[in-house]
């Protein structure tokens, strides 16, 4: 068997700016929504007001669910969608039964210096 001689090193870390208060996180943190399953717009309002950050892009693994270039009709008709919905409706895959949570990454810019802030992946709970 395989016997490391030493201690695993710490990840690296990653230094964001979320109202006006330094973060850092790693590769092993994320941010944790558990507000059941809302819809679109209420989880973009979710991180205007808790975080301060105008979200500009949603992904889910390859899938972008939100974009602010994408087709405004296409993303009106996404606002009322519960994320599930949104989940289901852009990867044309159901969700299995027994799925709790969804994993999205997400890009976004503080609101008061319009500047990126990094974040670590979102773990939504939704069921």
């Amino acid at each position: 068997p395989f016997r490391p001689r030493g201690e695993p090193t710490a990840p690296a870390k990653t230094k964001a700016v979320v109202k006006g208060k330094e973060w850092n996180w790693t590769a092993w943190d994320s941010l944790d929504v558990n507000l059941g399953d809302i819809t679109l717009k209420e989880f973009i309002t979710h991180f205007e007001n808790e975080y301060g950050l105008d979200v500009s892009m949603i992904s889910h693994g390859v899938s972008i669910l939100f974009s602010f270039f994408a087709n405004k009709k296409k993303l009106a008709e996404r606002m009322t969608m519960k994320m599930s919905e949104v989940v289901e409706s852009v990867t044309k895959k159901a969700l299995p039964g027994n799925q709790l949570f969804l994993v999205f990454e997400i890009i976004a810019n503080d609101l008061d210096t319009d500047e990126e802030v990094e974040l670590p992946y979102v773990k939504f709970r939704f069921r």
